[in-house]
């Protein structure tokens, strides 16, 4: 064995990188949209700043959704209007993926939370604690914060309520 060589999981430390700016927390998002295996849950206020209505971004998670029957979108969002109104290609998969693809709109305490992220399989996510603020983080290969942000989209989401559906009349 070469003495210089990495130890064979030196790729899956956990990483953190600050975020300074809106651009790079959009960028961060992209990252995890090309690392995503199974699931990505999502918080944002009205998913407008996150580009996911793009045609890249929205085929990225046409391929992610599409690689298996088991994976998984949830988004969470304090206001709907965006995505019913002005996203039509995420409209589009959430009629194509309707049974992967889940938008709910917060509700009491949730509805009061400012911060915003994007998970990804619970290992790597992007984080602004306060959403209308550009400073955040990227966290890859953390299962650590990973779970304890999982923790938080679940409380977030037992506080909401579907709010955009595929079958959803006058969109």
């Amino acid at each position: 064995m070469d003495p210089e060589a990495e130890p064979p999981n030196a790729e899956l430390a956990p990483q953190r990188s600050i975020l300074t700016l809106r651009s790079e927390y959009r960028q961060a998002v992209g990252t995890l949209l090309g690392l995503a295996q199974r699931e990505l849950r999502i918080f944002d206020p009205d998913l407008a700043d996150l580009g996911l209505d793009t045609e890249e971004r929205s085929a990225a998670l046409r391929q992610f959704l599409r690689r298996s029957r088991n994976n998984r979108l949830y988004i969470a969002l304090h206001d709907v209007d965006f995505i019913s109104h002005r996203a039509p290609r995420l409209m589009a998969l959430l009629e194509t993926f309707s049974s992967g693809m889940f938008i709910h709109r917060t509700e009491r305490d949730a509805a009061r939370v400012q911060d915003c992220f994007v998970l990804c399989d619970e290992l790597h996510l992007a984080r602004r604690r306060v959403a209308a603020q550009p400073r955040g983080a990227l966290y890859l290969n953390d299962p650590r914060e990973g779970r304890g942000v999982r923790e938080r989209f679940d409380e977030i989401w037992e506080s909401s309520v579907l709010a955009v559906s595929a079958t959803q009349a006058g969109l």
